[in-house]
């Protein structure tokens, strides 16, 4: 008895931390640019793996990441690309960026 006891705990725990271990998945990275007090419109915001997207007339941009710490490029209208830090974080993470 007390094997199939012990048994019924391990595989409680096994499938407690699997399910945890797989339920780490991608979470969403928002928010909006604003270059030189102007949301930043139609700017290509680069990350990991050459994941592109481009903000829209309001400046707003959303990727899916993995959590961890990236560095966003962010191309400005000049041709010039800005390279900022940010922690994605498990929950989704918002980062509002003024560049100048």
């Amino acid at each position: 008895m007390r094997t199939y006891y012990f048994v019924f705990i391990m595989m409680f725990f096994l499938m407690l931390f699997l399910g945890y271990s797989f339920s780490v998945e991608a979470s969403e990275l928002y928010g909006t640019i604003w270059y030189k007090g102007k949301p930043l419109q139609n700017a290509e915001v680069a990350v990991k793996d050459n994941k592109i997207q481009t903000t829209n007339a309001k400046g707003y941009y959303s990727i899916e990441l993995p959590p961890g710490l990236y560095t966003l490029g962010i191309k400005l209208p000049d041709g010039k690309i800005r390279q900022e830090k940010v922690n994605v974080f498990p929950q989704d993470t918002e980062k509002n960026l003024q560049l100048e």
